[in-house]
């Protein structure tokens, strides 16, 4: 079995009791000061990191050090391609906002030493530049981390418009007509 696989695994039999703070997410906040740079640094897109949040297994720990002005998680997961990523994320009201998004690794896993001390973090900017150059392995206890399921968080929406042909929109019409909901939607 792959490293990443029996990392995972063991990641998932972890327990804390801190769930009902993501419990009541419903949705994400995003802008460029999270969304581009995200992207920039490691080829995340912010659709990559929503799908992380409604995978299965979902692993969350939460950041003790980094919490006094802001409650701070991290999370292992996984988008629908398969790709495993680390973020490290804080909650505004009923949103979550990603700070940073990363590639999952794998090294040092198997023995975990005496865990490194956190820096201050002063702004986002500065604990994203942080996890874009240190692997979590050596910062976080990931077994003191729980699985979690957020059961009312719910993917962004962006308005389209969109030109069909006349007949097809007709059909769309009868579609949504049959199943009692707005052919908008």
């Amino acid at each position: 079995m792959p490293a990443c696989c029996c990392m995972w695994f063991r990641y998932t039999m972890c327990v804390m009791g801190w769930e009902e703070r993501l419990d009541g997410c419903e949705g994400f906040d995003w802008d460029a000061g999270n969304a581009d740079k995200i992207w920039a640094r490691h080829r995340v897109t912010p659709g990559e990191c929503e799908e992380v949040f409604s995978s299965e297994p979902l692993v969350v720990g939460n950041d003790e050090v980094h919490s006094g002005h802001e409650e701070r998680y991290y999370a292992l997961g996984k988008t629908a391609s398969g790709r495993l990523l680390f973020l490290a994320f804080t909650v505004r009201g009923h949103l979550i906002r990603v700070i940073s998004a990363r590639d999952m690794k794998s090294k040092g896993t198997e023995n975990i030493p005496a865990m490194k001390k956190l820096p201050e973090f002063r702004s986002e900017s500065q604990e994203r530049e942080f996890w874009a150059t240190h692997d979590s392995t050596g910062y976080l206890d990931w077994r003191k981390a729980s699985k979690v399921v957020l059961p009312k968080l719910r993917p962004s929406s962006q308005v389209i418009s969109l030109r069909l042909p006349k007949p097809m929109l007709e059909r769309l019409k009868q579609l949504a007509n049959k199943r009692d909901v707005p052919y908008q939607s």
